[in-house]
C-alpha cells in the first residue's frame, strides 16, 4: 500500500468513526432511501453510511442524479419526470420515487445544472426538509427563494392544511457565478482583458475530500445546419408500449396493455386529490433580470487524493460554435443570420464559444461524464454540440442523459444511434470515444453506477498538476 493510500485509509477510519457516532441510531427512512438507490451492499446496515471508496451515480429520469462521492452524498438536479402517487398491491409507476425519497436520503447538497422545471422541480422543497445547501446560478437562487415562499403559503387544504415546508425562511442557495456575467466569464470579471474563461473553486460540504469546480455554459439551441459534415436522420422515436397499443393486422386485433400506463400525477391538477402537493419551481424573475432557466451551470468534482477521479456533470450543451445563446454576449438565431449584425456581435458570440472549449482542455483531466445528449437544435445538427464537448474533454466514461425530457420516453437507442452517426460523420474517430455507458428508461432508474476511486483506469500522467492549478 502506498503512503498517500496508507494516509486516506486513515483519514477515513477518522471520518468513519464520527459517522458512526452521528448515526448510531439510524433513521430507519435514510437507511431504506440510499439502500433504495445506492444498493443493498454500498450502505452500512447499522448506520446507513455510504462506501467512502466510491463514487456511486444513481439516475432519477432526465439528467437527475443522485450521488454519493467518497460517502457524501448530493443531488443533481432535482426533477423527477413523471412523478406519480404509488399504487398498490404493486407498483406500477413509471419512475418509483417521490420527492419524499430524495429527502430521505438526506443529500447534504443540491447542484442544479440550470432552472428550467425539467432540471430544478422539488428543489427548494427537498433543500427545506434536509437543511441541503443548493448551488446554482444567482438567477436560479431567486427563483428558489420564491419556491419557499409560494410552497409556505399554500393552503394544503386537500392534505388537511399541512405545511408543505417547515418555515418560509429562505434557503440556502449559492450563486456559483456572478449574476449577468458571459458564459466562462469570457474576458470579463478576473479574466478582464485575458481574453479567456475559467472555472471557478467553490466551497462546498464536500471539501475535506472532494475540489468542486464550476463555471456558466451554453445551454443548447438551434444553429443553421453546420454544412461541415453529412447529417444523418435522428428517428426521436418514443416506445409506443409504454402507454399501450392496439396490433390490427394480422386479424384479429390484439390490444397489448401499457406498461407504464398514466397514473394520478403527484402534482395537483384542476381537482386535487390527498397526496398530490405542488414542489415544482416557479421560474420566478428578479426585477430587470433572468430567472435562470437558460443559466447552465458545468461542474466538475475532483476527489483530493491520487489518482484523482474525476465526475463532470453538464446538463444541457448548445452551441458554441456559433455562439448563439441567450446568455450575455451570445447572439439569437435570428441575429446570427442577419447579414446587417455587426461581425464585432458575431467575433464576440464565436469567441465565448471557443473560450469555453478551451477552458475545457485545460481542466483536471475527467474520468465519467454525466452529459446530456439532448439538444433543442438535434434537428438541424443532432449530437455535434455534445460531441464537441466530449471531444475537449476527452472523458473515459460517458453516460448521456435528458433522454426522459425533451426526448422520448424510451428513445434512448435511437440516440446513441443518431450520436454515433454524428461522431463518425464529424470525424471522430471511434478509437478515441469515450465507453458510451446508455441507461435506458424506466429500468436504469435508480440502478446504482458505481466507481471505485483508486481504480487505476483513471490515473494519467497530466492529472496531478492541473489539479494543483485548480483546487489548491
Amino acid at each position: 500500500m502506498n503512503g498517500r493510500r496508507m494516509a486516506f485509509a486513515g483519514v477515513s477510519v477518522a471520518i468513519c468513526l464520527c459517522t458512526s457516532a452521528a448515526l448510531a441510531a439510524v433513521d430507519p427512512a435514510l437507511l431504506k432511501a440510499r439502500q433504495k438507490f445506492f444498493g443493498i451492499e454500498n450502505v452500512d446496515v447499522n448506520t446507513g453510511a455510504v462506501k467512502k471508496d466510491k463514487v456511486i451515480t444513481s439516475w432519477l429520469t432526465n439528467t437527475t442524479y443522485l450521488v454519493s462521492i467518497m460517502g457524501n452524498v448530493i443531488l443533481l438536479d432535482s426533477y423527477i419526470s413523471r412523478p406519480e402517487l404509488p399504487t398498490t398491491p404493486i407498483d406500477r409507476r413509471y419512475a418509483p420515487f417521490l420527492p419524499q425519497d430524495l429527502v430521505d436520503a438526506k443529500p447534504v447538497a443540491i447542484f442544479l445544472g440550470h432552472g428550467h422545471g425539467d432540471h430544478a422541480h422539488n428543489g427548494a422543497y427537498i433543500a427545506k426538509w434536509t437543511g441541503a445547501t443548493i448551488y446554482a446560478s444567482p438567477e436560479t437562487c431567486f427563483s428558489m427563494q420564491a419556491d419557499v415562499t409560494r410552497m409556505f403559503n399554500d393552503p394544503n387544504l386537500i392534505n388537511g392544511g399541512a405545511k408543505i415546508v417547515p418555515d418560509g425562511d429562505p434557503v440556502n442557495c449559492v450563486g456559483v457565478v456572478p449574476a449577468g456575467s458571459r458564459p466562462g466569464q469570457w474576458n470579463e470579471g478576473p479574466n478582464a482583458g485575458l481574453f479567456k474563461s475559467s472555472a471557478t473553486k467553490i466551497s462546498t460540504p464536500l471539501d475535506f475530500g472532494v475540489c468542486v469546480l464550476a463555471f456558466k455554459h451554453i445551454h443548447s439551441g438551434t444553429a443553421p445546419v453546420d454544412a461541415s459534415f453529412p447529417h444523418a436522420t435522428l428517428s426521436d422515436l418514443g416506445d409506443p408500449r409504454y402507454s399501450g397499443r392496439t396490433i390490427t393486422t394480422p386479424t384479429p386485433a390484439v390490444t397489448y396493455p401499457a406498461m407504464y400506463p398514466t397514473l394520478t400525477s403527484f402534482t395537483p391538477g384542476a381537482t386535487p386529490v390527498p397526496g398530490q402537493i405542488n414542489t415544482n419551481t416557479g421560474g420566478a424573475t428578479p426585477p430587470g433580470g433572468n430567472n435562470g432557466g437558460a443559466i447552465v451551470i458545468f461542474y466538475e468534482f475532483i476527489v483530493k487524493y491520487g489518482p484523482y477521479f474525476t465526475l463532470a456533470w453538464v446538463n444541457s450543451s448548445g452551441p458554441a460554435k456559433e455562439g448563439i445563446g441567450t446568455d450575455p454576449g451570445l447572439v439569437s438565431l435570428a441575429q446570427y443570420t442577419n447579414p446587417a449584425t455587426p461581425a464585432a456581435t458575431l467575433d464576440l458570440a464565436r469567441n465565448i464559444g471557443q473560450g469555453q472549449w478551451a477552458l475545457m482542455d485545460t481542466l483536471p483531466n475527467v474520468d465519467v461524464l454525466n452529459g446530456s445528449i439532448v439538444s433543442l437544435g438535434a434537428s438541424n445538427n443532432q449530437a455535434r454540440d455534445i460531441i464537441s464537448v466530449i471531444q475537449h474533454l476527452k472523458p473515459k466514461v460517458y453516460v448521456p442523459g435528458h433522454i426522459t425530457d425533451v426526448a422520448q420516453k424510451g428513445s434512448g437507442i435511437y440516440h446513441m444511434i443518431a450520436w454515433r452517426e454524428t461522431a463518425l460523420n464529424m470525424g471522430f474517430p471511434q478509437s478515441e470515444w469515450p465507453e458510451f455507458r446508455l441507461l435506458l428508461d424506466p429500468i436504469d432508474f435508480a440502478v446504482p453506477q458505481v466507481y471505485s476511486i483508486f481504480d487505476q483506469r483513471w490515473a494519467n500522467p497530466e492529472k496531478a498538476a492541473r489539479v494543483a492549478q485548480f483546487c489548491n
